[in-house]
């Protein structure tokens, strides 16, 4: 390749720009100034594979431009990231699945503050949280118990309003709603490690 045939000539000039004596011939000083070539044939070839790494280089790097310029318009919010899923099954709405969406594009947006993402996946723990609950009273009354304690000890007694007040009643009670036998369990202190 041309730059290697110029790193090899420039080190042979320097190593033969000084004088020097061989070995074998005392009195003898020799200096030197070396030119290499490279033949036509080996010159083309040279020229046609230092062209093909640069267009191999150039089409990398426009590749990796343009998927930069994607991920920063499409997957830097996550509103905009719901319009590009949205456009793309403009054509086939049917075809439209947000549980996929939710699972493998969403988790690729940058943006940490996304409030609709956050406040889904709360709405999704809850939905498990009340799925594990099913249909046993003594389970919905321990945790309506558990989430008014908590609220109570961080000060949130204004959150409370999402529980009805017969829910506040019979959590209250002695005993709440406790039909599985079990005795009721001490609740912790404020600050207090369980």
């Amino acid at each position: 390749m041309p730059e290697q045939l110029t790193t090899a000539q420039e080190r042979l000039t320097l190593a033969a720009a000084h004088w020097h004596t061989p070995e074998d011939a005392p009195g003898l000083w020799l200096k030197a100034r070396i030119t290499l070539m490279l033949t036509e044939q080996d010159a083309d070839r040279a020229q046609r594979y230092q062209d093909a790494l640069r267009e191999v280089t150039l089409q990398l790097a426009q590749e990796h431009e343009r998927r930069e310029r994607f991920r920063q318009a499409v997957f830097d919010k996550p509103d905009a990231t719901r319009i590009w899923w949205l456009d793309r099954h403009l054509d086939d709405l049917n075809s439209l699945d947000w549980d996929v969406f939710k699972e493998k594009i969403l988790p690729l947006v940058g943006a940490a503050d996304d409030i609709q993402s956050k406040a889904e996946r709360i709405a999704q723990t809850l939905l498990y949280v009340w799925e594990k609950l099913g249909d046993n009273p003594g389970q919905h009354a321990r945790f309506t118990t558990t989430v008014r304690t908590v609220l109570e000890q961080m000060g949130w007694t204004d959150a409370l309003a999402w529980l009805a007040p017969d829910e506040l009643s019979a959590s209250d009670a002695p005993g709440s709603g406790r039909d599985d036998g079990e005795e009721p369990h001490p609740v912790a202190e404020a600050g207090a490690a369980r």
